[in-house]
C-alpha cells in the first residue's frame, strides 16, 4: 500500500491508501491517468514521489531552481509546526525565544505565501519541502 497526499487546495489534503507502488501511481497520474487510482479526482493532476508517500497537486510542480531556500533552523520549525506544536512549545524545545520562533514562522509564511500555519505546513509538503509523519 502507498500514501498519497491529494492537495485539494493550497492548504488542505486528504490521505488516501492505493493498492500499487509510487512509482507507478506517479508514472500514470503525469501522464493523465489517475482515473484508476484517483476515481474522485475530475481536473489534471500532477503527482510526484516523496520516499514512500505520493504527493498529487492540482498545479505543475515547480521547479527546485524556484523553490524557496530553508535554513536548518527553519526546517526545524517547519517540522515541529507539522506535528502541531505551538510556537511556545517550539520555543521551549529548541532553547529560544517564542519571538524568535514567531521570526522565523514570519518570514516563512512570507516566502511561502501562506496566511496561517496550516497554509504554511501544507505549502511546505505540497513543495516537497519536508514530508511530514503520517
Amino acid at each position: 500500500m502507498t500514501r498519497v497526499l491529494i492537495f485539494k487546495t493550497p492548504d488542505a489534503f486528504g490521505v488516501v491508501e492505493v493498492d500499487a507502488p509510487a512509482e507507478r501511481i506517479v508514472r500514470a497520474i503525469n501522464h493523465g491517468r489517475w482515473e484508476t487510482f484517483l476515481p474522485d479526482e475530475h481536473s489534471p493532476l500532477f503527482a510526484r514521489q516523496q520516499d514512500d508517500v505520493v504527493v498529487v497537486t492540482h498545479s505543475a510542480p515547480v521547479p527546485d531552481a524556484d523553490l524557496p531556500k530553508l535554513s536548518r533552523r527553519e526546517l526545524e520549525i517547519l517540522v515541529f509546526l507539522g506535528e502541531g506544536l505551538t510556537t511556545a512549545e517550539i520555543a521551549l524545545k529548541l532553547g529560544l525565544r517564542p519571538r524568535t520562533v514567531r521570526g522565523y514562522v514570519a518570514s516563512m509564511k512570507a516566502r511561502l505565501d501562506a496566511h496561517n500555519i496550516q497554509q504554511l505546513v501544507a505549502r511546505a509538503v505540497a513543495l516537497g519541502l519536508f514530508r511530514p509523519e503520517l
